[in-house]
């Protein structure tokens, strides 16, 4: 899906501005935030079984078996809204009370990024496998966009909010799963697609929240400047992209 990742994301404006985040984020010294590949036993292996999936035999087998729950007949176009309320929920739960790992802008930041990453990814290994969809209708099934995107920012809402409400946490995933299955049940995708998807999203996830880009970057000590940068997608029949307005406010003394 060639418009999975900066479309929406970069349709709601967002600015960094010269001042502190408004919310705090979460510290605890008794808990490591530190990196190690046993972190990446997990999207490696649904990246795995995936690939595993595409095998000819049991790509068929599996298909049917996931759409006979569904029913052959099966059509919704909830998924395309599913796979975004990870996001909703990333951003709205310090509203809620509960506390992050990180800052709001170190947050949004990693979302960006994240998301950017992982689209790239995907766009590039649908160009570059042209796996027939299930229903025909094209040649990029391998890997989901959706399930990539929806696995992404429920891992992102998940290590943002783990260490003080798991509950809240896990609840993306929720969506992420319901999202990657009625990908299956839509018969848009194969079950090997939605596996590598979600294995795709996670990993990405993980090293970006570890990776923190960006995070050297000091908005605050720009001196005697206000900075502001919102960014807002433009799309037409042939093509999509992004615009972005950077706009400096210099203090007059």
């Amino acid at each position: 899906m060639k418009k999975l990742i900066v479309f929406y994301l970069l349709s709601i404006p967002y600015c960094f501005n010269s001042q502190d985040s408004s919310f705090v984020a979460y510290k605890d010294k008794n808990i490591s935030h530190t990196f190690t590949y046993k972190k990446l036993i997990l999207p490696v292996s649904l990246i795995a079984a995936g690939s595993v999936l595409k095998i000819p035999s049991l790509e068929d087998n599996v298909q049917g078996n996931v759409r006979s729950l569904f029913g052959y007949n099966f059509k919704t176009k909830i998924d395309d809204f599913t796979q975004y309320t990870p996001l909703l929920f990333l951003l709205s739960g310090q509203f809620l009370g509960f506390k992050a790992l990180h800052g709001s802008r170190q947050m949004i930041t990693n979302v960006l990024i994240s998301s950017l990453i992982t689209g790239s990814i995907t766009y590039i290994s649908k160009e570059s496998f042209g796996s027939l969809r299930p229903d025909k209708s094209a040649y990029n099934s391998y890997p989901s966009g959706h399930s990539a995107l929806a696995f992404n920012l429920a891992t992102i809402q998940f290590l943002e909010y783990k260490d003080n409400n798991i509950i809240y946490a896990s609840s993306g995933y929720l969506f992420a799963i319901m999202t990657a299955l009625m990908r299956v049940g839509n018969n848009r995708h194969w079950s090997g697609d939605i596996l590598t998807g979600a294995g795709l999203g996670i990993g990405v996830a993980i090293i970006v929240n570890y990776w923190n880009p960006l995070s050297g970057f000091d908005f605050i000590k720009i001196s005697n400047h206000q900075v502001k940068l919102a960014g807002y997608p433009f799309m037409d029949k042939d093509s999509c992209g992004i615009g972005l307005i950077l706009t400096l406010n210099t203090k007059v003394k």
